[in-house]
């Protein structure tokens, strides 16, 4: 079972391209933006870590918006604008395995949220880690933006 923590989560910066998407096609639509954005040109070369920001999530789908940190837009594609993830308070876990197995992990999150009585703000992130073999070693952090009382 994955730990879970809530932490303060900073802002990043980045590259990325933007989409609404609905969730019966995600699978199908993570894949050629990644594509796109690793297209020679479209980004400044450098290294960074890929991320998937979800935004405005309902039943149906979301804005999603898929990039690279600590890159910026090589200018081959008009659509790989900067982009900054939002920071705030999120409640995050450690999902260490196959994406496919990802929602195991979502699972823990969200009985922990209901468990502590915390309140959601509809957005998500993950950010993978670098790519391995052995899938065992593949390490994606999942983060929940949660609402801060006032």
């Amino acid at each position: 079972m994955a730990d879970t923590r809530i932490i303060d989560l900073a802002p990043q910066h980045g590259a990325a391209i933007e989409v609404a998407v609905r969730w019966a096609d995600l699978g199908q639509t993570i894949r050629p933006m990644f594509d796109r954005l690793y297209k020679p040109g479209a980004l400044v070369p450098g290294h960074g870590h890929n991320f998937i920001l979800y935004a405005n999530e309902t039943k149906e789908g979301a804005t999603m918006v898929a990039g690279v940190l600590d890159r910026t837009p090589g200018g081959a594609d008009p659509d790989v604008k900067p982009f900054t993830i939002p920071g705030g308070r999120v409640i995050t876990a450690t999902h260490w395995g196959d994406y496919a197995n990802m929602k195991s992990t979502y699972d823990v999150l969200h009985a922990e949220v209901k468990a502590k009585g915390l309140r959601r703000i509809w957005m998500s992130l993950e950010v993978y880690g670098d790519m391995y073999d052995d899938p065992a070693k593949v390490k994606t952090d999942l983060h929940l933006y949660l609402a801060m009382a006032i």
